[in-house]
């Protein structure tokens, strides 16, 4: 298994050219939150727009806009159950996330369903928390054409992959991606997260005890969703995302017993200039 090196973040986070707008940056769709989870989402789309995404929108249940919006005033909210505005954000969009404090209702999944139906090649979604249960627990194929990427932790991994987690080892995690659908991206979250994807695997030397807090999965996905968003779709962006949301954490562990993933969320912007600059040392 191979393992990733910093100099990843150098080649993905690179400087913006001066003559940009919002455009450039990506569109990105964060179907997220519920009732009980509205957390989730604004963790979700903060880390998308503190990670660089051009324009964020985040379709949730209108009982948390006033939230969102208060929060997070650089992303714009729509209301999930609105199946016409919902159907025109998905197809309008660049990268799509679902799945972050979402709940298994069957509004949740029909919005997994709806996604998985109407995604193309040219976007990326991103399957993450409720998304993958549904998944796992209604069966439901991966089939769009769309760039596929699961973010599991252990005990997601063993609700759709049938593997109990002692039997989560690098040949089975493989096999199981490869029989889910063998073009997806497998992000699988644990101590040394994992990468796999068709014949490769990688591996982070980074995290922390004190990321073992609720929301982190959340903020992963958001910057995933932005940086795809920014820099594109590619095996380099996942693992820089991946990277530079645990070497956050760990520089955080230094002074901090607990990290919580609004702190994370809060230095993004300040650890992509330093890792822009071409000259800086990682």
């Amino acid at each position: 298994m191979e393992k990733i090196d910093k100099s990843i973040l150098n080649q993905v986070i690179i400087p913006r050219n001066p003559e940009s707008y919002k455009g450039n940056y990506g569109k990105v769709l964060i179907i997220a939150g519920s009732n009980h989870f509205g957390g989730a989402a604004i963790l979700a789309s903060s880390a998308t727009v503190h990670s660089g995404a051009g324009l964020v929108t985040v379709a949730t249940t209108p009982e948390k806009f006033t939230a969102i919006n208060t929060k997070i005033p650089e992303a714009m909210t729509l209301d999930y159950h609105n199946k016409k505005e919902l159907l025109t954000a998905i197809l309008d969009n660049t990268v799509i996330a679902i799945g972050p404090g979402l709940g298994t209702s069957s509004i949740a999944k029909g919005l997994v369903k709806a996604v998985l139906n109407n995604t193309k090649t040219d976007q990326t979604v991103i399957l993450d928390a409720s998304a993958l249960t549904i998944i796992a627990e209604e069966k439901i194929p991966l089939q769009t054409t769309a760039h596929i990427i699961l973010t599991p932790h252990q005990g997601e991994w063993q609700r759709l992959s049938q593997l109990e987690i002692p039997e989560q080892t690098e040949t089975n995690n493989f096999n199981s991606i490869q029989a889910l659908n063998p073009d997806a991206v497998l992000v699988l979250k644990k101590h040394h997260s994992e990468i796999y994807y068709q014949d490769l695997t990688f591996q982070i030397e980074a995290g922390n005890a004190g990321m073992a807090t609720g929301g982190m999965g959340d903020t992963l996905t958001g910057i995933m969703a932005g940086f795809i968003g920014q820099f594109g779709y590619s095996l380099a962006t996942i693992q820089a995302a991946l990277l530079i949301h645990s070497t956050i954490g760990d520089r955080l562990n230094q002074k901090h017993y607990v990290i919580l993933p609004s702190n994370i969320i809060e230095k993004l912007p300040k650890y992509m200039a330093k890792y822009s600059s071409q000259d800086h040392e990682s």
